[in-house]
């Protein structure tokens, strides 16, 4: 057992052993093609692979050069707003890693001053939509870091001071508008909530830390702006809150938190705010629910709403294109892959799946790169 794991990881990687922050995809000219690929931190084998995905079926190829060598222990990845650049956490070298996405083939390279030192065993990296600015948490300081991105080269220079968050801050997240950040804290049972400086990316709390149920984990914004969603690693549920438009402050949805799968780790949401989807880490599935987009409030999206995973995942993501989910299994270094009914949300396993990872997969995230 190794000390610079987060307290959960660390009762995990025995076994086999967050991020995951879901990238933002920014929109270019109409006549510039995309395509979309999957980029998983590898824990355990200290690298980062990168797929690109089928538009027409979903499944994943690896790209060439993969897996990519990172720091120490990543845990968490990132994917600017426009896919020209990818950030990765290690946790074990208190570090950021960061790599220029290759437009035509989705393949890294490790830009200039990379790794980028940051504090003691970073748990999480979120970029703002605009791509301006990257924050990262970190247990030791128990805080949350602003950097500014330098949109040209990628690299990471500290912007302001370090905001105090609770113990334990596992999961950032920012609002589609960059006005917001939003941290979990899973020793308190808390969600932080914080307003961003639009000229210097730097954090004023936003009210008190609000509850959660027990020991949250993860965390994500709606892609309207106007939810948070949390997964709940200790209750089997997960909760969601409603953002003040002006303070950011975050307010509880009616009948939140939801029930889902055992041990919740990770959450996304489709870009059409339609579903969100979690995966479970005990259970060894994805679960499926809808949103209401007038409370955001949570029920079961589609007839069977969990489908199996392979063992132990950690991280879900769903693609720009919103046809596609990936899960990142820690337990059998591998990534499924789901095309996802567009009316009922309902998950079916894409031929080939499961893709094979580096080890250890802990974080996942897709983007969609302009070429």
């Amino acid at each position: 057992m190794m000390e610079f794991h987060v307290k959960i990881a660390a009762m995990f990687i025995c076994a086999s052993v967050l991020g995951i922050a879901p990238a933002f995809s920014g929109e270019r000219a109409a006549s510039q093609s995309k395509a979309e690929f999957v980029y998983t931190a590898n824990q355990i084998s200290h690298n980062v692979s990168a797929y690109k995905i089928d538009p027409a079926t979903g499944a994943l190829k690896e790209v060439a050069g993969s897996p990519f060598t990172s720091g120490k222990f990543p845990i968490s990845v990132t994917v600017d707003h426009v896919g020209h650049f990818a950030y990765v956490a290690n946790q074990g070298s208190n570090s950021i890693s960061t790599y220029r996405i290759d437009p035509a083939t989705g393949a890294l390279k490790e830009i200039a001053g990379s790794p980028f030192k940051v504090a003691t065993h970073p748990l999480a990296i979120i970029l703002d939509p605009a791509g301006k600015f990257a924050y990262v948490t970190a247990r030791d300081s128990s805080s949350v870091s602003a950097f500014k991105v330098n949109a040209a080269t990628g690299a990471l220079t500290p912007a302001g001071h370090a905001a105090a968050t609770q113990g334990n801050p596992l999961s950032v997240t920012v609002d589609p508008k960059g006005r917001f950040v939003y941290v979990v804290n899973y020793d308190s049972n808390t969600v932080s909530a914080y307003k961003a400086d639009p000229k210097t990316g730097d954090l004023s709390v936003a009210g008190p830390p609000v509850p959660s149920d027990i020991h949250p984990i993860f965390a994500t914004v709606d892609p309207a702006g106007k939810f948070v969603y949390v997964t709940n690693y200790g209750s089997t549920t997960i909760s969601a809150y409603m953002i003040d438009a002006e303070s950011g402050g975050l307010t509880p949805v009616a009948g939140s938190p939801f029930k889902t799968g055992p041990r919740p780790y990770s959450v996304s949401i489709d870009p059409a705010d339609h579903f969100a989807y979690v995966v479970s880490w005990s259970g060894n599935t994805v679960t499926t629910h809808a949103i209401d987009p007038r409370t955001g409030a949570l029920s079961p999206g589609a007839s069977s709403p969990s489908v199996a995973t392979e063992w132990y995942p950690y991280a879900v993501s769903v693609a720009p294109s919103g046809r596609f989910a990936y899960v990142a299994n820690n337990g059998d270094n591998d990534v499924s892959a789901y095309a996802i009914n567009p009316k009922t949300g309902a998950l079916t396993l894409v031929a080939g799946s499961p893709f094979v990872s580096g080890k250890g997969p802990y974080s996942l995230t897709t983007a969609a790169v302009t070429h």
